[in-house]
């Protein structure tokens, strides 16, 4: 019984979605629906994000979680943050042919990074040579 009890509860915290715990990825993930298999609101696309003449110190980068658990064929999503001019651009990446495509810019949603696991500077690169 108690076997079957630890099992139960193992298994329900591997199958619950991953959540952010970052205010700033929670908000974008939920105004915009990013998932594994894209967005529920339509995001400008463009060919890479306006973000040159920024300082690096302004740019974070930030994973944004799978909401609704892993896919393997599934889109990845990245945020890119300039947090000086409060925008956001979202590279998604992965999918079934495996794409590398940027959108936005969309409005920083919220500005407390507590819990975040941001990295400073830069804009991340396509994994595996994808482009």
């Amino acid at each position: 019984m108690i076997r079957v009890i630890i099992f139960t509860i193992a298994f329900t915290t591997i199958a619950l979605p991953a959540r952010a715990n970052c205010a700033v990825a929670d908000a974008l993930i939920s105004q915009y629906g990013i998932s594994f298999s894209g967005f529920t609101q339509t995001l400008p696309r463009v060919s890479l994000p306006a973000e040159q003449q920024s300082s690096p110190q302004a740019l974070l980068t930030l994973e944004l979680p799978n909401q609704n658990g892993h896919v393997s064929d599934g889109f990845s999503h990245t945020a890119l943050i300039n947090t000086e001019q409060k925008r956001v651009w979202i590279l998604r990446t992965g999918g079934f042919a495996g794409v590398y495509q940027w959108y936005g810019p969309v409005a920083l949603p919220a500005v407390d990074f507590a819990g975040c696991k941001t990295e400073a500077g830069g804009m991340p690169q396509p994994a595996g040579g994808a482009g």
